[in-house]
């Protein structure tokens, strides 16, 4: 107060005084959803707004915290999922922002319903479906890289809305199919298989980083792509792939093109997506809008 009192009149100063200790808080964040029903395997489409200027803006869904894009001064937007194997029930949202180093949390609750998925009964030779204990070190040593990479949530986002699909041709089968493989329940089908021509152009469907690029057991030549923000694109069965480990890619590049390696019983590409809470059907996020124009 000694300055205000050297430069202002001493009411000036009481006055400026009262209004910075009683000034309003700042408003709420507020937190929108669309994209559809939250139900398994439905990713949807989240923005934040800001009603000032923050330091930072993070999400919370599912035990975890997201990044995320800002697309105009106070506004963030990014993509969450309800994995296929969600309970059904209600899940809590919520978004934090610090400014002034005061925090300001917001939640939203959304119901999570079931989703009605087929049953694809398959039958495999005994070599496709029962491994020895090389192979099946193998098949956890992959697992484990594997899940290392998609646990990773990197900054900044890469991805904009619209995604592209991975072909010119989409013609998705299977997303979340039960199967049953010669007579034993197995893992539900985590992605989409596309069956195409061997040799067909596979793209990125966005801008993104190549985090892993290899030959699998089951999913023979494979790319995974980190979009940031933890958002995963997945490809398998590659008959070749033309990207490598840390290369930097742009949406619509190509990054190989449609085989039937690893365990295949024809030619196709198995697609899937990861995104913050889990694996989603990659068509509907494909259906999710758009502010840029497709390429």
């Amino acid at each position: 107060m000694s300055f205000l009192r050297r430069t202002l009149p001493l009411s000036s100063a009481i006055y400026l005084s009262c209004a910075l200790i009683f000034a309003p808080p700042a408003a709420p964040l507020s937190i929108s959803v669309s994209g559809g029903v939250p139900a398994q395997g439905a990713p949807l489409w989240i923005e934040v707004e800001a009603p000032g200027p923050v330091d930072n803006v993070i999400l919370t869904w599912k035990g975890a915290d997201f990044p995320l894009r800002e697309t105009a001064p106070g506004r963030y937007e990014t993509v969450i999922g309800v994995d296929l194997l969600a309970a059904a029930g209600q899940a809590v949202l919520a978004a934090e922002s610090v400014a002034g180093g005061k925090r300001t949390r917001v939640e939203k609750s959304l119901d999570v319903v079931e989703r009605a998925f087929p049953v694809q009964t398959l039958t495999l030779p005994k070599g496709m479906a029962e491994f020895d204990a090389p192979t099946l070190k193998r098949i956890e040593a992959e697992k484990r890289t594997l899940d290392e990479r998609l646990a990773r949530v990197t900054r900044p986002v890469l991805w904009a809305l619209p995604f592209l699909p991975p072909v010119e041709d989409y013609r998705p089968e299977s997303f979340g199919s039960r199967r049953v493989i010669n007579g034993e329940p197995r893992a539900p089908h985590t992605g989409v298989d596309i069956r195409l021509p061997e040799g067909t152009p596979v793209r990125a469907i966005a801008d993104g980083v190549v985090v892993l690029a290899a030959e699998q057991f089951f999913g023979g030549r494979s790319v995974v792509i980190d979009h940031g923000g933890a958002v995963f694109s997945i490809y398998y069965h590659l008959q070749q792939y033309s990207v490598e480990e840390g290369r930097r890619v742009s949406r619509g590049e190509p990054i190989g093109a449609i085989g039937a390696t690893g365990r295949a019983t024809g030619p196709h590409l198995h697609f899937g997506v990861r995104v913050p809470g889990g694996r989603v059907d990659p068509s509907l996020l494909f259906a999710l809008p758009g502010k840029q124009d497709a390429k």
